[in-house]
């Protein structure tokens, strides 16, 4: 969990507590967690292809190769994910 996504979950848990039960209804939530989950599974997956990324061209491989194992041009795949140097 992201950090910001972590200090939402702490606010919504801090709010719930002072809500008085009698006030609640029940909702149907499935959609909601759902969404939560993936956004979860993308962190994790950009993460990897982050570091896939960064393996790639510690073994010498060009942007243009990953940029097309990317479906992107060599110039979006190295602004993404090339490290940037002070000017």
């Amino acid at each position: 969990m992201t950090k910001s996504r972590a200090d939402r979950t702490a606010a919504l848990e801090a709010w719930a507590e002072t809500v008085e039960p009698a006030d609640l209804r029940e909702a149907d939530t499935d959609s909601l967690r759902h969404i939560a989950e993936l956004a979860q599974q993308r962190d994790q997956v950009d993460s990897e292809l982050a570091e896939s990324v960064r393996a790639a061209r510690a073994d010498h491989r060009s942007w243009s190769e990953i940029g097309a194992m990317l479906g992107v041009s060599k110039q979006a795949a190295q602004r993404k994910y090339g490290t940037k140097t002070p000017a």
